[in-house]
């Protein structure tokens, strides 16, 4: 691991600070599902509280078919959706002037895989930029459950690491009960921030200089250096596909810059099947790797390739090969020696850059979008349509009545039209109302998350004895689901 200076990586910016953030949601699919509740708490860079934090609760949109489990985990109650929770659009009104704050970085537990994601999609639900409070007025971001695991697997000294059937575990619940952090209420949003607070001071407090290195990655800079293809050196990467066995941590060797993505590098994990990437052809390997079936705990990794596409707009954690001490590599099961011999291997093979372009273009079964709410991700927004969705608003916040916009995107025509329903509903006319209606009911019948099957999954959680909290939680969600049913004559 680099080096840092006795001067700390805060030093030069005393105004920056940290946003801690959570979210619960209806489900897992962050294109279509919708967040419930959300709580975000600032701290100066020493972890302390800079204000009040921000909790809401949501309205629970009709369009949505929520996920029974999401409902019984989270043991939020539809009913207090109904009466406590606002439209979607405040809450991002609020957020969006909480993040216009520069030098913001923004930060949570599995922020960048999961929650990160759905700010993006509801802040272009609503018309709102969908990435510049990431990056905009010296913005960045981080992921604490990726510097757990950096730490777990380089520095874990100074903490508990609990583990299950001998397997390191980096959820949250157990790591903050075995470092003897209050866990009452797991999964609200707020609890969550402040278990991720408390377990983020002891780990900077327990290894300062990985904290203060881990800061660093929040830029680019960093790990455009060290995972420079160029330069043909081995890095260690922290990566869930890795599995829990190996702390979440793989050397692996940087070969090709993504052609048309310039933040993104393909990284071949060297204690993986070096042999099998070399001798099989592009068709055989793309059809081994998009056909392995996601588990929480990837198989041994002589048995497999692992190929990464690392985002170094991400904040990858990633270290040089000098950062492992002895007892890493024994704790780790490192065998150095085969690690040497596959960089060697790789180094090489003159025709792998060729080889992995031709693998990930034979990808498919990219699910395609099925509403405009679910789109974000088919393309950029323009700058005029941009600068149109901040005039929306701008007269929307002086006028507080509907304001007509024209949008070049067909995608935000639809989401403006929809935004009505939320924005202006006693503004709407009669054809608006039954074209909103029908739109609700195609939603509510999908064929991969319908009304009818989300009451069957919620029957099912039911007859297995829930505890009594829960099984309020889902009769309640059951009530709700057959009345969307039946509004909606479905």
């Amino acid at each position: 691991m680099p080096s840092t200076t006795k001067t700390s990586a805060y030093s030069s910016n005393r105004k920056s600070s940290f946003y801690w953030y959570d979210t619960e949601t209806t489900g897992l699919q962050n294109s279509y599902d919708r967040i419930i509740q959300f709580a975000g708490q600032r701290t100066d860079l020493n972890l302390q509280p800079l204000g009040q934090p921000l909790t809401a609760l949501l309205h629970l949109p009709p369009e949505i078919v929520p996920t029974a489990k999401s409902f019984q985990i989270t043991k939020i109650r539809p009913s207090m959706l109904a009466t406590k929770g606002i439209p979607e659009h405040e809450l991002f009104l609020k957020l969006r002037s909480k993040l216009q704050t520069g030098n913001t970085c923004i930060i949570g537990y599995n922020n960048i895989s999961f929650d990160d994601h759905f700010l993006r999609f509801g802040m272009y639900r609503n018309l709102f930029p969908a990435y510049d409070h990431e990056h905009n007025r010296g913005n960045s971001r981080l992921d604490f459950l990726n510097i757990v695991r950096l730490t777990g697997a380089l520095r874990p000294d100074g903490l508990t690491w609990p583990m299950v059937d001998g397997i390191p575990t980096f959820a949250l619940g157990p790591l903050a009960e075995a470092n003897n952090i209050e866990i009452d209420g797991a999964h609200d949003a707020l609890v969550d921030v402040n278990m991720t607070l408390a377990l983020a001071r002891k780990v900077k407090a327990a290894q300062p200089k990985l904290w203060d290195y881990t800061y660093r990655l929040r830029k680019r800079d960093l790990a455009r250096e060290l995972l420079n293809p160029n330069t043909k050196q081995a890095v260690l990467h922290v990566s869930p596909k890795y599995g829990n066995t190996r702390y979440c941590l793989a050397p692996v060797l940087p070969v090709l810059q993504h052609p048309e993505y310039s933040n993104r590098v393909f990284a071949i994990d060297v204690e993986s099947n070096i042999d099998l990437l070399l001798s099989k052809s592009a068709d055989e390997l793309a059809s081994m790797l998009f056909e392995q079936t996601e588990t929480d705990e990837p198989t041994d990794p002589k048995d497999r390739i692992n190929i990464s596409l690392i985002a170094l707009n991400q904040a990858p954690m990633v270290a040089t090969l000098k950062a492992l001490l002895p007892e890493n590599v024994k704790r780790l099961k490192l065998d150095t020696q085969k690690v040497e011999s596959n960089i060697g291997k790789l180094r090489r093979a003159n025709d792998l850059p060729n080889k992995l372009l031709d693998i990930f273009s034979l990808r498919t079964g990219i699910a395609t979008p099925q509403t405009a709410e679910e789109a974000l991700y088919e393309g950029l927004i323009s700058d005029r349509d941009q600068a149109e969705c901040i005039r929306f608003w701008k007269q929307w916040k002086s006028t507080h009545s509907w304001i007509t916009a024209r949008f070049e995107d067909r995608r935000l025509r639809d989401l403006h039209t929809r935004l009505k329903t939320k924005v202006a509903p006693d503004e709407m006319s009669p054809s608006e109302h039954d074209s909103y209606n029908r739109f609700v009911r195609g939603q509510l019948m999908r064929t991969d998350r319908s009304v009818m099957d989300a009451l069957q999954a919620t029957e099912e959680l039911l007859r297995e004895e829930p505890n009594e909290e829960e099984a309020l939680v889902l009769n309640e969600l059951q009530d709700h689901l057959k009345s969307i049913a039946s509004q909606y004559d479905l």
